[in-house]
């Protein structure tokens, strides 16, 4: 069966959304489809705007991301931004075998795919296993594997808690518990 136009414009929508997700996929992960659920999706072809509102759920393999609305923004047909907003974001990721589960919540998550920075806003933790990273802005570049969080101006506090190394806190102990 051919695609119609509006069935092309969100095929594409959606894999735009499954290139931009493969920065937190495992790498089995990347070789699962990815599906996209809401309440309500409205595309702007023209604009090359993409909008998903209403218990926004966006899985592939084992990365999971809930939302209240998901935005994504392309130009020229490629990736732009994808901003997911909720009360909170959800980002949940089953990590390598040996090392612990990824997970995030934010008021506010925006990718920018020109540099591959992910930013975490309004409340951001990030957590690994029993580790975890928090503020009130957290800013991840993928390129660089770094993190930077709070405001350079000062006024915002981070807030780091770093778990012992322990016979209880290793991942096999934890995932049976």
């Amino acid at each position: 069966m051919p695609l119609n136009s509006k069935s092309a414009t969100l095929l594409l929508s959606l894999s735009l959304i499954l290139g931009s997700m493969n920065i937190f996929a495992l790498d089995t992960d990347r070789k699962q489809p990815i599906n996209v659920e809401a309440d309500k999706a409205s595309i702007d072809k023209k604009a090359g705007s993409s909008r998903y509102s209403g218990n926004v759920v966006v899985s592939q393999g084992s990365m999971r991301i809930t939302a209240d609305l998901l935005i994504v923004n392309t130009l020229d047909g490629k990736l732009k931004t994808m901003v997911a907003e909720g009360k909170p974001v959800n980002f949940q990721q089953q990590a390598e075998k040996g090392k612990k589960n990824i997970s995030a919540v934010a008021g506010k998550m925006t990718f920018h795919a020109s540099n591959n920075i992910v930013v975490f806003e309004k409340d951001a933790s990030l957590r690994q296993g029993a580790n975890k990273f928090s503020s009130n802005r957290i800013t991840y570049n993928i390129n660089k594997d770094t993190v930077n969080a709070g405001k350079t101006s000062g006024g915002d506090r981070v807030t780091i808690t770093i778990q012992p190394a322990s016979e209880n806190n290793t991942p096999d102990k934890q995932s049976s518990q």
